[in-house]
């Protein structure tokens, strides 16, 4: 029985490494993704003269709620936890890239 219960607890260790690392990713990873999202879509706005900068960030900031929460989920609904990462840094990257070339 000890083997049994000593599997059990470490499987029960990386599940909750895993949960705790879904967390942090959803939490840090999407404020990366939404800050590097956000103030490149506020400065294109601001450049294609559909608005003043100011309401440009207005506007992103009030979707970044909405887009936050999205990335929250697919943290916690993706299989693999490495598709999560790559994919908020990698297209962090490409925003924060595009918004020098903007503003």
């Amino acid at each position: 029985m000890s083997t049994i219960s000593s599997r059990s607890e470490s499987l029960s260790s990386a599940y909750r490494w895993n949960i705790a690392a879904r967390c942090l990713l959803a939490f840090f990873g999407g404020f990366l993704w939404i800050s590097t999202s956000g103030a490149f879509l506020a400065a294109l706005f601001s450049r294609l003269a559909w608005m003043p900068l100011v309401q440009g960030v207005y506007v992103m900031t009030l979707l970044s709620f909405v887009t936050w929460c999205a990335v929250a989920m697919w943290a916690f609904y993706e299989r693999r936890l490495s598709v999560v990462a790559g994919g908020l840094l990698g297209s962090s990257v490409l925003f924060y890239l595009a918004f020098l070339l903007v503003r």
